[in-house]
């Protein structure tokens, strides 16, 4: 589901994110239509200058489901935008919150700001959005969400910006015997993890139950502890609660930080592992621990950087991976990763952002700027700006706030690299919600 500091993007197939160059701005306020018809008239070949940010005061307050959002006009529409041409993909995505919103009751509500929007409403907007976006011509697509549809922008973090990061699926290697190569296990779900009925704000409370009374579950050096000394056995181990047995600890960590994985079986099969719960400790970012000790410097962190402090450091890994009490628990998946509204993920389209604050399955716009790389898939040689059509669909532990988005990158060959960069600040977050009948857009 996330990395907390770092995550990347790369070079990706045709249609996603560097299959076209992006624009370089912004619509101006006062001809936002003429100047996308023009870039569309002109085959996409001009590249405007980007515009100078006008930086707004920092907010004092922190946002909550009813002030997470502010509607805008769609004068403030990305420009770029209108560049990323294969929609087709995008459609998927919508396609897929689509389900979500029909297995809800018709009238549950979603919020946007001051507008509220029920679940049958998001359901056929979805699928009205998908069936223009699968045609991937720009000019019905621009006419039918300004026509029928509202622009709504995210206030960001205090100082009214979004951060934007990614998550990928890992490849580990791993067995479903126990050896001495495979040693670190996979959880799946324990019996005795409970959980509470959400509150006002959207949470649960994860708990077990002993002797009568209600406990924090298990930390991660109750779980693990066994891992790195023999003498003290973890609290899960030989209870029959392991999927899989992996052959590297620190695998097995940011497995837990993605949420959702691959594993290359020793026996040639492929075993899909998705997220299933969490203990419902607070996560704690182990970059950031080595950051503020001085050991990486803050402008070097990515998660190659990190994993490779791990791997030169083994005395130190279990310090490191301890002070994070946070410990997920996995399920098999027999098809794609799938995120927190239960439908699978689309690379490139689907995002992760706080479930209190935003709409669950809502479309989306991510303004952001973007790696390129050299010819060896990791090395980073320039940073543009890039406009995607996006899908709200998944959650996180560390993505918290108004000011915290993630991207959903997919598996591949040197995806890691390519998710471990991305850590962009700056960047700007916009939902798309279905018009009331009747009402005419800004």
């Amino acid at each position: 589901m996330l990395f907390e500091l770092a995550l990347s993007w790369g070079r990706w197939p045709q249609g996603h994110l560097f299959s076209q160059e992006t624009l370089k701005g912004f619509f101006s306020r006062l001809l936002p239509v003429v100047c996308a018809l023009a870039v569309l008239l002109a085959g996409c070949q001009s590249v405007p200058v980007l515009e100078k940010k006008v930086k707004r005061e920092p907010r004092q307050w922190e946002a909550t489901a009813t002030t997470s959002l502010e509607a805008v006009p769609w004068s403030e529409l990305p420009a770029g935008l209108f560049q990323d041409q294969a929609t087709r993909s995008w459609a998927q995505a919508l396609e897929q919150s689509a389900h979500y919103y029909r297995r809800l009751p018709p009238n549950q509500p979603f919020q946007f700001a001051d507008a509220t929007v029920t679940a049958a409403a998001m359901a056929r907007a979805c699928a009205e959005l998908a069936e223009v976006a699968r045609r991937e011509e720009m000019a019905p697509l621009q006419a039918e969400l300004q026509q029928r549809f509202q622009l709504f922008r995210s206030v960001g973090n205090s100082t009214w910006d979004v951060m934007v990061t990614a998550y990928y699926e890992p490849l580990l290697h791993g067995s479903l015997t126990r050896s001495k190569r495979y040693y670190y296990p996979i959880y799946r779900r324990p019996p005795d993890l409970l959980e509470s009925k959400p509150q006002a704000n959207g949470r649960r409370t994860v708990f077990r139950q002993a002797k009568g009374k209600s406990m924090p579950y298990y930390q991660r050096s109750q779980i693990d502890g066994h891992l790195f000394a023999a003498k003290q056995p973890g609290v899960l181990a030989n209870r029959g609660l392991e999927l899989v047995w992996v052959d590297s600890a620190i695998d097995a960590f940011f497995l837990h930080i993605q949420g959702s994985g691959r594993v290359a079986l020793e026996n040639g099969q492929m075993l899909r592992l998705g997220y299933d719960s969490a203990n419902g400790h607070s996560y704690v970012p182990i970059g950031r621990i080595l950051i503020d000790e001085g050991k990486i410097p803050k402008e070097e962190m990515t998660m190659p950087r990190l994993r490779q402090w791990l791997l030169d450091h083994p005395a130190e890994n279990q310090r490191l991976l301890f002070a994070n009490p946070s410990y997920v628990f996995f399920r098999e998946l027999q098809g794609d990763p799938v995120g927190n509204i239960n439908v699978p993920l689309t690379p490139y389209r689907s995002i992760a952002t706080d479930h209190r604050l935003f709409p669950k399955g809502a479309p989306a716009i991510l303004a952001t700027t973007a790696p390129q790389f050299a010819a060896d898939g990791k090395t980073v040689t320039a940073w543009k700006p890039d406009v995607r059509w996006v899908v709200n669909q998944d959650t996180g532990g560390a993505i918290r706030g108004a000011g915290r988005v993630d991207l959903f990158v997919g598996f591949g060959e040197n995806i890691e690299y390519r998710a471990g960069v991305m850590k962009q600040p700056d960047s700007q977050l916009y939902f798309i919600a279905p018009l009331p009948n009747g009402s005419h857009a800004r």
